[in-house]
């Protein structure tokens, strides 16, 4: 049995996104759940082992975490899913007013920043993980709140305070990728994205080169993303999302050739939305 790796624990976007693709795959798995995305990378030791993780959200943009720890290409990305995303407030006290602390994941707080802003004098705790929010919240100490994914409030627990959405857009949503030790097969029925990761040079003019390899071969550019190498201060890698398949659409596989002559190029992978 194929096993999925994916951050935990229960109840989490990322169980809840695992929960959607095993239900699109019609195949048995068993999950595993890690406490960190630096564990969940770790653990895919294997070609039986595939990891869900997310990469993207429509109003914080990307995770950097997860960027960094691709940078070495030994990973592929296989598929992806697109999850809708809400969070509701709990609290444990009889109006908004008394909250003093309000406790929220990391990339949480950059998607429910009008509510936040809202709260005056109140003491903002950043927590690991939506789970660790709900807990500190379930803890019941007074005019202490959270921010939690909206599924937790409807089907775990009633506070005394409760708002049902504090998501700054009601259509928010985040990208997780799928990610295994191998490529997918290709499947002409689908409409492929490709990620790939160029290293920079540091030179006159290298971006512009880089982008006009795709504009010249007519290839849509859908993110572009620099990250620094930590290896020396002004050394940065450039993660890009373009449309097409590498190496099976041959403009696709024309501009990164190109781009391979000057830079080195790690093909993070080619896959579609499931």
């Amino acid at each position: 049995m194929t096993k999925i790796i994916t951050l935990g624990p229960k109840g989490t976007f990322s169980d809840v996104a695992t929960s959607i693709y095993i239900g699109n795959s019609n195949k048995d798995y068993d999950i595993e759940y890690k406490s960190s995305i630096n564990d969940v990378f770790r653990s895919i030791d294997s070609e039986g082992k595939i990891a869900i993780i997310p990469i993207e959200n429509s109003l914080d943009g990307y995770v950097d975490q997860v960027l960094d720890l691709f940078s070495d290409g030994n990973l592929k990305i296989v598929k992806e899913l697109i999850v809708p995303v809400h969070f509701a407030f709990g609290g444990n006290a009889k109006n908004i007013e008394e909250i003093k602390t309000i406790y929220g994941q990391f990339k949480t707080q950059g998607q429910c920043l009008k509510f936040l802003n809202s709260m005056k004098d109140v003491k903002i705790i950043t927590t690991s993980s939506n789970m660790e929010s709900y807990e500190k919240l379930k803890e019941g100490k007074q005019s202490e709140g959270a921010i939690i994914p909206s599924h937790m409030l409807k089907d775990k627990c009633d506070f005394d305070l409760t708002i049902g959405d504090v998501t700054d857009a009601e259509n928010n949503v985040t990208r997780f990728i799928v990610v295994a030790k191998n490529n997918s097969e290709y499947d002409t029925s689908k409409q492929y994205r490709t990620s790939i990761v160029v290293h920079g040079e540091d030179k006159p003019g290298e971006l512009s080169y880089i982008l006009n390899q795709f504009s010249s071969h007519g290839i849509n550019l859908k993110s572009i993303v620099s990250r620094p190498t930590r290896k020396k201060l002004g050394s940065y890698l450039f993660y890009i999302d373009i449309e097409g398949n590498y190496p099976n659409d041959s403009n696709v596989k024309k501009s990164i050739n190109e781009i391979m002559k000057t830079n080195k190029v790690s093909i993070l992978g080619s896959y579609y939305t499931v």
